[in-house]
């Protein structure tokens, strides 16, 4: 049975950070609708904040914490295949890397229950900080995984460069245009963008998730023939 659950965890995590994407996407299409269905938004792309205001704050509120807890999911089953994959980085380090994202989502659902319209300060500098710490992670991440492939003689689950490639990627374009954002800019697609990049980032964790399913799984089947070849020996 606890075969079977882990089996259950291992493939869940290969499709967590695709339904992460999909919740984001769809928690800020439905808010802008259903703010426009009550003519209570008069703009194409608004701040992503505004989106959680008015009617559609249940809305975004439910989509938000939903999120949070995928995303939550999401370092779990990246901290564990670290700490199982490779020996060569101290599981204190792992430990310390993920706990900005542990951090983060806290301040994710803090900016998502506290509304703009009664306490916007509040809401903002959860958003900023929300940033700050995705933005301390993935850049932390990014520097271990690249030390990793450095060290792929002896990590070679971590000798695939694309990998690297995309998380270093996912992390300049939260940086620029988080930067961007908070530099008051009225143009409100940085803003967008910065949002969506933390979950495109977790997309990469998606092809050693995959493989760790699939070897769990054929572990399951050697380890059912083995018993079926022992008791036909007895």
């Amino acid at each position: 049975m606890n075969r079977i659950l882990k089996l259950i965890w291992y493939w869940s995590l290969c499709i967590l950070p695709f339904t992460s994407m999909i919740t984001f996407i769809v928690t800020l299409v439905v808010c802008n609708q259903v703010l426009r269905n009550n003519n209570e938004l008069n703009q194409d792309l608004p701040n992503i904040s505004v989106l959680g205001t008015r009617s559609g704050y249940k809305y975004f509120v439910a989509g938000f914490v939903l999120l949070a807890a995928q995303f939550l999911l999401n370092l779990i089953g990246r901290l564990q295949y670290l700490c199982q994959s490779q020996f060569i980085i101290n599981r204190i380090i792992l430990y310390l890397i993920h706990l900005n994202g542990l951090i983060a989502s806290i301040f994710m659902l803090i900016m998502a229950i506290v509304n703009l319209r009664q306490n916007g300060p509040l809401h903002v500098t959860a958003a900023i900080t929300m940033f700050g710490f995705l933005g301390g992670y993935c850049i932390l991440h990014t520097c271990a995984i690249f030390y990793l492939f450095i060290k792929r003689s002896q990590a070679p689950q971590y000798s695939n460069i694309f990998l690297p490639i995309w998380f270093l990627i996912c992390s300049i374009v939260l940086i620029i245009c988080v930067s961007i954002w908070v530099s008051n800019m009225p143009n409100s697609i940085p803003q967008y963008i910065a949002a969506s990049m933390p979950f495109l980032y977790t997309i990469g964790f998606i092809p050693q998730f995959f493989k760790q399913a699939r070897m769990e799984g054929e572990s399951r089947v050697s380890s059912r023939q083995s018993n079926c070849s022992n008791d036909i020996a007895l």
